[in-house]
């Protein structure tokens, strides 16, 4: 995962947008470690690179988009182990 978000501060468009479908590939809701991969983001701080990545008006739109979905799921699943509780998803 760690790989993934550094590859989000690589120069090249395609990198970046390569790997913020691969964090969102990571955290789809229903995933079978979804969770698991949501709590090492969350705990690794990496909420921050990709609330960066979703502003930054140098990123190509697609990771823009990629990034704000995984922003998304991890809100979800920190609401659901908090809660304990079923939380709805949106899927692509």
């Amino acid at each position: 995962i760690g790989r993934f978000v550094t590859m989000l501060r690589n120069t090249s468009p395609v990198l970046k947008a390569c790997a913020a479908f691969a964090l969102l590939q990571f955290t789809i809701p229903g995933g079978r470690h979804a969770m698991h991969h949501a709590s090492l983001m969350q705990s690794a701080g990496e909420a921050r690179v990709l609330r960066s990545a979703a502003a930054a008006s140098i990123m190509p739109r697609e990771a823009k988009i990629f990034a704000k979905i995984v922003l998304r799921n991890l809100e979800h699943h920190q609401a659901e182990s908090s809660k304990g509780k079923k939380v709805s998803y949106i899927r692509i």
